[in-house]
């Protein structure tokens, strides 16, 4: 299981060294980083995210928590009813600067509690599949059938194992449809899903007889993410 985490506002202190250290854990993905509530937003009705780290920022709508001193770390829960919203279950607050042990501490207890099955259960990918709106209708993309997003001039292309479909759906978005575990943006033009890989080059990922560049250090970070349990 991987955790999708979302930053949400300014920098108060010691949250430079956040995103440095959100990496450094190996089961946890960081979709972005937001600053205003509504942008933030977009990410969480998707019903993918897990956490939520909020620091300052300025909106309409009231920060889930302020405290001066402090980093709030929120565990998403959604509704069975899609249409019903979300809610915010506080996991702790982190005592500003923090340090990559706190944070890791934190993240253990939301990873344990969501494995646990905890009453309150946030979100997962409980399908197989996620829902896609192409020109003409709605299909379903079965992960263990995409092979690699190619993104074109005007849209994007998905390739499955015996189709092709067409989007005009954000790039982000569909990477947000994704188990972060078993898919990995490796390109600005390509996200390729790992067990769809047929070799590993030092300037170049093979799927199946598409070739898709990399760079040295993305292919050192795909070599890592590639040994990372399907889920």
């Amino acid at each position: 299981m991987v955790l999708n985490c979302i930053i949400l506002g300014n920098d108060p202190e010691g949250f430079e060294e956040l995103e440095n250290f959100l990496t450094a854990i190996p089961y946890v993905y960081l979709v972005c980083r937001c600053q205003t509530m509504q942008e933030a937003r977009f990410w969480m009705e998707t019903q993918t995210i897990h956490v939520l780290i909020a620091g300052d920022y300025i909106d309409p709508l009231s920060p889930p928590m302020t405290i001066t001193g402090v980093l709030p770390v929120l565990l998403m829960v959604y509704n069975d009813d899609p249409s019903a919203g979300f809610d915010f279950l506080p996991v702790a607050l982190m005592q500003l600067p923090f340090t990559a042990n706190a944070l890791n501490e934190v993240f253990s207890k939301i990873y344990k509690t969501i494995a646990m099955e905890a009453t309150t259960n946030p979100t997962r990918y409980s399908a197989d599949y996620f829902t896609l709106k192409t020109q003409h209708r709605f299909e379903k993309v079965f992960y263990d059938e995409l092979q690699y997003v190619e993104v074109m001039d005007d849209h994007i292309m998905l390739h499955l194992r015996d189709q092709k479909l067409v989007t005009t759906e954000k790039l982000d978005w569909i990477i947000s449809q994704l188990p972060a575990n078993a898919f990995m943006r490796v390109h600005h033009w390509f996200v390729i899903g790992f067990r769809h890989i047929t070799s590993l080059a030092d300037d170049h990922v093979m799927m199946g007889e598409a070739r898709i560049p990399l760079t040295t250090e993305m292919r050192k970070e795909l070599a890592r993410r590639y040994q990372l349990p399907m889920e």
